[in-house]
């Protein structure tokens, strides 16, 4: 049996401050949590190792129709998005300052606003994530913000370790790529799988330990890649694609037929690389592959990691002992390459040889 990546080293919930945080939580949003709830009409999807039971169509995920829900998600009638009854405690904001991400603690619960897009309410008991969509936000949009943004936060939220990374599955175990946005890692994964190894994650890296072991938790067989990324990798072929979200250009890729595999299974993982940071590779021509000390390993999690409630000192303190024993357990390097996508190849095989000398 498996055991998640502990970040929480315990959980303990007040049962009249968990309702009094539903019954604020429904007078903010209307609809008491849980109350519209029929999972009789609901379909079940995997992604990572949830069972996901959605009130809408999930293309992009695994069926697991048949399996009960670990929780449930319900896309409910567009609401205006008001100021929450409690203030914000965190943002996240773009390069230009400008909020991307709003986070406000409702007791036990969650709530998540991406301006001018939708508020996704995290409910601690049912499990559920519960979106009012802005009245202009495609469905296409939502679906992109529950599956890259939201669940991976939903995870961080029960205990577990989710990093901004992707992997793959190599013939000794799988290669990650974790960086900041725009490090290439989902262009250095999408270049391994088109060489044929199997897909595990896109930008939603869950670790779990196991036996002295980490290990890689597959997410759902998707990349989303820029057009310029995707004519490089893929050449002639004429993939499945379809439109990320209406205010990116990126495409979402999807293993259809035999364009790409995807590895359904947890996979050890054989190497971790932290990418450089775009802006300091600007003007590089060569590629470098470096080791990271231990202590400068934990300060790469600390920036890496998907956060629910950087305000939880209990969490905190899990997850600075969760990263003090992955070190431990795992060797972590850096990698640098050129921004020019016609070296990808060449890249592809420094990355490939040294995973020879490591098994070596």
């Amino acid at each position: 049996m498996t055991c998640p990546v502990s970040i929480r080293s315990s959980v303990v919930v007040e049962t009249n401050a968990a309702q009094t945080a539903r019954d604020r939580l429904s007078d903010y949003s209307g609809q008491p949590s849980g109350e519209s709830r029929n999972l009789g009409d609901m379909k079940s999807y995997k992604i990572c190792d949830l069972i996901l039971g959605s009130n809408i169509p999930l293309p992009e995920l695994l069926n697991a129709n048949g399996k009960s829900p670990d929780c449930t998600f319900l896309l409910l009638p567009p609401q205006e998005q008001r100021p929450p009854p409690v203030d914000w405690f965190h943002h996240w904001r773009l390069s230009d300052e400008e909020i991307w991400l709003s986070f406000a603690k409702l007791g036990c619960d969650y709530l998540l606003r991406f301006p001018g897009l939708g508020d996704f309410f995290l409910s601690h008991e049912p499990k559920e994530i519960r979106c009012y969509p802005a009245s202009r936000t495609p469905k296409r949009t939502i679906v992109h913000l529950l599956l890259d943004q939201v669940i991976p936060l939903f995870l961080n939220k029960w205990g577990r370790l989710v990093l901004h990374g992707s992997a793959v599955c190599g013939p000794s175990g799988a290669i990650a790529f974790v960086g900041v946005t725009g490090a290439g890692k989902s262009t250095l994964t999408a270049s391994l799988v088109s060489n044929g190894l199997p897909l595990l994650t896109d930008d939603c890296l869950l670790l779990e330990e196991n036996a002295g072991q980490l290990l890689v938790i597959p997410s759902y067989p998707g990349l989303r890649l820029w057009d310029d990324t995707i004519s490089a990798i893929l050449n002639n072929v004429k993939p499945a694609l379809s439109k990320v979200a209406h205010y990116t250009w990126k495409k979402r890729l999807r293993a259809r037929n035999s364009e790409f595999r995807f590895c359904v299974g947890p996979v050890p993982l054989k190497r971790i690389y932290i990418l450089a940071n775009p802006k300091e590779t600007k003007y590089t021509k060569k590629i470098s592959i470096d080791p990271i000390s231990p202590r400068d390993a934990i300060v790469e999690l600390v920036k890496y990691a998907f956060k629910l409630d950087i305000s939880d000192r209990e969490i905190l303190r899990g997850e600075f002992e969760c990263f003090a024993r992955i070190v431990r357990l795992q060797p972590f390097y850096h990698l640098s390459v050129p921004r020019d996508l016609s070296r990808l190849p060449v890249v592809r095989e420094a990355i490939i040889n040294d995973l020879k000398n490591l098994d070596n």
